[in-house]
């Protein structure tokens, strides 16, 4: 890196979409960084993150008041938009226990592995559907074809709304991403605000119906349950748990399909591997999540006066945990930049969190890409890019790494 650290602003958006320099510069201090640009103590390599993470008691993840990352002036005209809606409120992603657990465990059921085991034969049946529609072609966008398609029809299954619906399910995930993103002009800011507005009142229509008729779906799970055991959520709780499920469940994995299948193309040797001992796929799925890390980073905020590493973080400093950076950690994971799906230590990347975070939907994230990819590599192979076809890029996104498009080229399996 040709830069110092202290010259280079991790929040522009060049370094969101490429933060790799940026990370390994960050891990060589093999310490914590006060960064002077942003004020913000940045965490980078694997122990020192999974600390952090596993440490609620004293790192925060009450962070919703700066998770659009640099305070800018309230705009009156996305004051009027968001007013036409709910106002967020803390649940899961930005409450600490004991709130966040009574939040996450009205969720948990449909996401444990017993009850993600029940619809393997459903996530099947959706990954041959749409291989079936591109196959012949031996060539598709990826994105448009599988990436994004195969997630949110699955969140949608589990959420029991319409596939009628799926390209607004779309549209709203990447409206709620957005608070996330840098770089948007104010009109597509607006933009944003509005289909926030608009999700908020379709669900809207939705809890209302699920409280008078229930119909044993997750959305009718949350509307009737409570947060405490007495007092039922109110409409903007419902609508920020059913927001974070929609992200969650969809744009992260979105991202791993995407990467993984770059990952492959670049990389004939592993695919070629991973086609002649098909059991290795879990293991390869494993791997496409340390290497994309779809979370990247997260914020957290410092409860009380601290020391981290040697270096002194007061109370009340704002934080960001590097999960992205963590899982490229040399001392963790041996030559981290390279893509092994025989690699052995696997069980400790931390794509999905670690602690009372840890991602509620990862056991549903691994049967789709690993049941997801068994299907592929039994369909396809000889995967590859078109020629000119860039290098893979992603959205300047302040938590989130998510690739822009991909293409691919591929044959059939005789």
């Amino acid at each position: 890196m040709t830069k110092t650290l202290d010259s280079i602003n991790p929040f522009d958006p060049e370094v969101l979409a490429c933060p790799y320099d940026f990370n390994h510069a960050l891990r060589e201090l093999n310490s914590v960084y006060l960064c002077p640009n942003t004020g913000v103590y940045f965490v980078s390599n694997y122990d020192l993150v999974v600390e952090v993470a596993k440490n609620e008691k004293r790192f925060s993840n009450k962070f919703s008041m700066i998770q659009s990352g640099v305070n800018t002036t309230p705009d009156p005209e996305m004051i009027a938009i968001l007013k036409k809606g709910w106002p967020r409120v803390d649940t899961m992603l930005t409450a600490d226990p004991p709130q966040q657990r009574r939040y996450r465990s009205l969720c948990q059921k449909p996401f444990s592995i017993s009850s993600v085991a029940k619809i393997r034969p459903y996530i099947h049946d959706v990954a041959n559907e749409l291989i079936d529609q591109f196959i012949s072609a031996g060539k598709c966008d990826w994105m448009e074809s599988f990436a994004v398609p195969m997630p949110v029809r699955m969140i949608a299954y589990i959420l029991g709304v319409p596939l009628s619906d799926m390209e607004l399910f779309k549209q709203w995930s990447d409206a709620n991403v957005a608070s996330f993103s840098v770089g948007q002009t104010r009109e597509e800011a607006l933009r944003s605000a509005e289909l926030v507005v608009d999700f908020q009142h379709y669900f809207a229509d939705k809890i209302e119906a699920r409280k008078i008729k229930p119909t044993g779906d997750v959305l009718s799970d949350i509307v009737n349950s409570s947060a405490d055991g007495e007092t039922p959520m109110d409409m903007a709780e419902c609508l920020s748990v059913i927001s974070q499920l929609l992200v969650a469940g969809n744009e992260t994995t979105t991202s791993t399909f995407a990467e993984g299948m770059y990952l492959l193309a670049k990389n004939p040797e592993q695919l070629n591997i991973v086609q002649q001992q098909p059991e290795l796929i879990p293991n390869m799925v494993e791997e496409m999540l340390r290497l994309s890390t779809p979370t990247n980073q997260m914020w957290r905020i410092c409860l009380e006066d601290t020391q981290l590493a040697g270096v002194d973080i007061p109370k009340g400093a704002t934080m960001m945990i590097k999960y992205g950076s963590a899982n490229r950690d040399d001392h963790q994971f041996r030559q981290a930049a390279d893509f092994d799906v025989t690699r052995g230590n696997l069980k400790t990347q931390i794509a999905f969190g670690q602690g009372v975070h840890h991602c509620l939907g990862a056991p549903l994230a691994r049967q789709e890409l690993t049941i997801s990819f068994q299907n592929i590599l039994r369909r396809i192979t000889n995967i590859r890019l078109p020629e000119g076809e860039p290098e893979l890029t992603f959205q300047p996104s302040l938590l989130l790494h998510g690739p822009i498009g991909l293409n691919i080229e591929f044959d059939q399996c005789e």
